[in-house]
């Protein structure tokens, strides 16, 4: 992230976004996911994560459907783990 190479995207729900986020994360609940609705990540790998992995995980499914070339990754253990 400091070095701009990857777009964080927080697939948590508002609230859970508001009470606790990592620096620079793009609120994306997971209910509203898709491609179109991703900020540009062009030439930088997609970062996906809430609080625990559960619903990135969902998330990467979501837009790989989409778009099997997305360079994407579900941060393991969420924010927790972060």
């Amino acid at each position: 992230l400091e070095a701009r190479e990857a777009v964080l995207v927080d697939v948590r729900e508002p609230a859970e976004h508001a009470a606790e986020n990592i620096q620079g994360a793009t609120l994306l609940p997971l209910g509203g996911v898709s491609k179109s609705r991703l900020p540009d990540c062009t030439g930088k790998k997609l970062v996906v994560h809430c609080r625990k992995g559960g619903r990135g995980g969902s998330a990467c499914e979501k837009l790989l459907a989409e778009d099997p070339a997305l360079d994407i990754y579900n941060l393991e253990g969420g924010i927790e783990a972060w």
